[in-house]
């Protein structure tokens, strides 16, 4: 804090981007901020956390998903297709098997994961 009590780093920043009012500006729209509400709420579960980790790695079938994290498969499914709604992994089908993988949304997602 300088003398006029004020962090004077603090109002360089907020110059550099127009002050209160150009900060205002930046401000996401309502539409923006409810798409990041989904994609943070797909978060909110430790079994969705553990799939998207295991996918940073390679694609998997659901029983394989199953297998390494031990979720009986219709709880594996309901996650899975929570994740698809969101854009965070894309099911292919191939036959009768769906071969699961991330997308670019989910790996920028579970960054913090694979370090």
């Amino acid at each position: 804090m300088d003398e006029e009590g004020s962090f004077s780093g603090l109002e360089f920043d907020l110059e550099e981007i127009g002050g209160i009012e150009g900060l205002k500006k930046l401000r996401p729209s309502k539409q923006a901020l409810k798409r990041l509400e989904k994609m943070y709420s797909i978060l909110s579960s430790d079994n969705r956390i553990e799939i998207l980790f295991f996918l940073n790695f390679t694609p998997m079938l659901p029983s394989d998903l199953s297998s390494v994290t031990g979720m009986a498969p219709n709880l594996l499914s309901f996650h899975l297709r929570k994740m698809e709604n969101a854009g965070i992994v894309v099911g292919e089908r191939e036959g009768r098997k769906i071969l699961y993988s991330i997308t670019d949304v989910g790996r920028s997602l579970s960054g913090p994961l694979t370090k």
